[in-house]
């Protein structure tokens, strides 16, 4: 049972029943005794990301974390300073590896820790936290790294992302703080230095931005060490990034990306005013769970396009954020945002069938605006849900990850079991209010990375747009007849709403 204890802006949540309060800190931690694996996870996450990057530094956040990490540490009490190659001959007696992640809106640093080395990784993790060296070196190595992924990585090698990076600088506007890949751009990059990463650490790396998770065996000694984290951090003058409204769009629009990719891919979506705090995320969960879950088959649009017309590996829809969807099976923690967006990832499929890929996934997903679903739908998906979602959290990193992001939305209660709840109360006529509450097709903002745009883009103003089919593939007729359907849609876009853009011109 998940107990909660509120002081002078310290709170501690104890999920196993064990916990301490210190009215003298302002950060959160959330504390789990858990003595069935001889394990201990650590968890620091600071609610600071890319979306905190100044205008003109946009990828400080990355670079900071980057350098807070790989940079070295200087001596802390006991312990000595140690350069970045130290440091990790240090941890690796130790099978321990400390991670870190930057996102939109928070930065996680972890580790896990066989129950004997609990203390001793903690420390080095403190260490890291409290007293980074940022080897001016480490910094130069770094900046490098990251423009060369801007250069390369981001605009030739990942299309699937590069495409979804598109996508969120087309729904959100190109000065939002979500506009920029979490990397950055070569100018902001190019432009930061060393003092830049200090000022923002010091600004970031706060108390009142910090949640500690601790998971597993975690002794008297060892919980005093967690009491006493953020003593030497800052308080901090903030406690989330400053936020925009997100914008209102009217219309459809089609972004063409050039890319020297030989499939093309799609993508659409608008805003969305819901997190999973609100109170119609469960009716909006079950809806997309059903509509497009990721990489499951229980998704209609996975039937459609790939069970039944094989047109590309998977199609997917979202309501929160899922970075690296191709490598991923499951969402990860700590990539919660303030701000959402429905959206529909089309996985590439060949050049000749991606006008018909994008005017099938733009009629499904106004069909299922306007229609909702089937209700053979909603019930075999509610009832796979309530079975699914407790093997969610799968393996306790898992569990603390969600944790801390139910801080982060300020959900008190245990978010899965509510969710499981929430979702078997549902009825079949609540789910399709909320679809027709939550999305709305003429606001559909499309985008598609593909080799030749003009082709592209002249092929989607035409009147039709055919399917081709590998030779030998032997087709139902009725799915024939839908497929002629399709192919005339109009994804209602005119040629003053059709904007190309080549794909480095997104990271400069």
């Amino acid at each position: 049972m998940k107990k909660k204890l509120v002081g002078l802006g310290f709170v501690v949540l104890a999920l196993a029943g064990s916990f301490f309060y210190s009215p003298s800190c302002l950060g959160k931690v959330l504390l789990e005794k858990n003595n069935d694996l001889p394990l201990t996870v650590f968890n620091v996450t600071f609610r600071t990301g890319s979306a905190d990057d100044p205008q003109a530094l946009r990828g400080l956040a990355n670079l900071t974390a980057r350098l807070v990490r790989e940079g070295g540490v200087k001596a802390l009490g006991d312990l000595p300073a140690l350069s970045r190659s130290e440091l990790e001959k240090v941890l690796f007696p130790l099978a321990a590896d400390i991670s870190v992640s930057v996102n939109k809106e928070q930065t996680s640093f972890s580790v896990v820790a066989t129950a004997d080395n609990g203390e001793r990784v903690f420390a080095l993790l403190r260490q890291v936290l409290q007293a980074p060296a940022l080897d001016p070196v480490e910094f130069k190595r770094i900046k490098e790294e990251t423009k060369l992924s801007l250069t390369q990585k981001w605009p030739q090698q990942d299309q699937e992302e590069l495409g979804k990076a598109a996508l969120d600088r087309v729904i959100y506007g190109a000065d939002h703080p979500y506009s920029h890949v979490v990397e950055g751009t070569l100018a902001g990059v190019e432009a930061a230095t060393i003092d830049d990463v200090k000022v923002f650490a010091a600004k970031m790396y706060s108390r009142r931005r910090l949640t500690v998770g601790v998971t597993g065996v975690v002794g008297s000694s060892l919980e005093a060490a967690i009491k006493n984290f953020d003593d030497s951090l800052p308080e901090g003058e903030s406690t989330n990034a400053s936020l925009p409204a997100v914008p209102q769009h009217k219309n459809r629009t089609l972004t063409i990306v050039k890319g020297e990719f030989e499939g093309t891919g799609v993508h659409l979506g608008h805003p969305i005013a819901l997190t999973r705090a609100g109170e119609d995320f469960p009716a909006m969960f079950l809806a997309n769970n059903a509509y497009g879950k990721h990489r499951d088959f229980i998704g209609r649009l996975m039937r459609i396009v790939r069970q039944i017309r094989s047109m590309n590996y998977g199609t997917y829809s979202y309501i929160e954020d899922f970075p690296n969807g191709g490598t991923y099976l499951s969402p990860q923690p700590q990539v919660a945002r303030s701000q959402q967006a429905f959206t529909v990832w089309g996985r590439p499929t060949t050049a000749e069938n991606g006008c018909f890929l994008l005017r099938l996934v733009a009629r499904e997903t106004t069909k299922l605006a306007t229609e909702g679903l089937t209700e053979e739908e909603f019930k075999r998906v509610q009832k796979y849900l309530i079975g699914n979602i407790p093997i969610t959290a799968a393996g306790i990193e898992m569990r603390l990850g969600i944790s801390i992001d139910s801080e982060f939305y300020g959900i008190t209660a245990d978010y899965l079991a509510n969710l499981q709840a929430k979702v078997a109360e549902l009825t079949y006529d609540q789910v399709n209010a909320a679809i027709k509450k939550y999305i709305h097709p003429d606001s559909f903002q499309m985008v598609v990375v593909t080799k030749d745009p003009d082709a592209f883009a002249k092929e989607i103003s035409g009147d039709t747009c055919d399917i081709t089919y590998k030779e030998g593939i032997e087709i139902p007729s009725e799915i024939l007849e839908e497929d002629k359907k399709i192919a005339v849609y109009d994804v209602g876009v005119e040629a003053a709403q059709i904007q190309v853009v080549p794909a480095a011109s997104l990271f400069q």
